[in-house]
């Protein structure tokens, strides 16, 4: 993956979602709209979200130091976990300020203008974030993948809020108006509720990496391997362990050896090692893998 290409692309992502949230904001308080506004300032968090996302992207391509000896691969799902509780925290304000609006009585609102904004928004964002998906096929990035999340819902907010304004809009043409103002606290209940399922997607992984939970398909793959292993070379047993923080992944086994072990010299060690490193697949730049022999099951326990 190229991280260069990564690193412009959330540069493009985080400039373009900047334009939208002041775009959303101006249009909010011109026009009155509650739900308007609250789009804009959903793209004004996701920015700030995605600036977060540029700097990690640039520091995880940076060696480790003294304090972070095994790298910044850290940051990422720690930046994710944000972005997702955010988008929570975010849902949970839009629903009750819906609500609160439908006991007041509703809103009134410029339709004209909100329709406008609703359509050429709907176009761009579905536009770039089938641009954004397309390019990142090639990149391969997670920051990027869940990135794009905040433009398939800016995307699908701008349609809620055509397709709700238009109704409004037929409404006051046939006479409905005291129907009409109901419609913009009805569309901030909508887009809260349906702002839930992608704050989830975001917030699962992300909080089982932080927590530091086992990836579940990496631990089976690499037990796979180690039984294969332990049948193949005669190890007498092993004990491994593995953790994934963002596109890290750190792969720790420990394997014992029985006392009669045909060892010759380290370099037979090294040929074992090599071994199990290539049934694990290709080693990367994001691959901590660490194998240690002993003829002691207690460096085991």
């Amino acid at each position: 993956m190229s991280n260069r290409g990564e690193q412009a692309l959330l540069k493009q992502s985080t400039v373009l979602m900047f334009a939208v949230a002041i775009a959303g904001i101006a249009t909010g308080f011109v026009s009155g709209a509650q739900s308007i506004l609250f789009d804009g300032f959903f793209s004004l968090i996701a920015t700030f979200i995605k600036v977060l996302m540029l700097i990690t992207a640039r520091l995880i391509t940076k060696p480790g130091n003294q304090r972070f000896q095994f790298g910044f691969w850290h940051l990422e799902p720690m930046v994710l976990l944000i972005e997702g509780s955010f988008l929570l925290l975010i849902a949970i304000y839009a629903f009750l300020n819906g609500v609160f609006g439908i006991i007041n009585g509703g809103r009134e609102i410029e339709l004209g203008l909100v329709i406008v904004y609703a359509a050429v928004f709907t176009v761009v964002e579905f536009a770039y974030f089938f641009y954004v998906r397309h390019r990142n096929r090639k990149l391969k990035s997670s920051l990027i993948q869940f990135d794009n999340i905040s433009w398939l819902v800016d995307a699908m907010l701008s349609v809620g809020l055509l397709v709700s304004f238009l109704c409004a809009l037929l409404l006051k043409h046939y006479g409905h108006d005291q129907w009409a103002v109901y419609v913009d606290p009805l569309i901030l209940i909508a887009l809260a509720l349906s702002m839930l399922a992608p704050a989830l997607k975001i917030l699962r992984p992300a909080l089982r990496e932080v927590l530091g939970i086992a990836p579940d398909q990496l631990d089976e793959t690499v037990r796979t391997v180690m039984e294969q292993a332990k049948a193949t070379h005669g190890f007498q047993d092993y004990v491994s362990y593995v953790q994934k923080h963002g596109r890290a992944r750190f792969i720790e086994i420990h394997v014992v050896l029985p006392a009669d072990y045909p060892l010759q010299d380290v370099a037979t060690l090294d040929r074992l090692r090599e071994d199990i490193s290539r049934q694990l697949g290709g080693a990367d730049a994001a691959r901590w893998l660490t194998i240690s022999f002993t003829g002691d099951r207690k460096w085991i326990a």
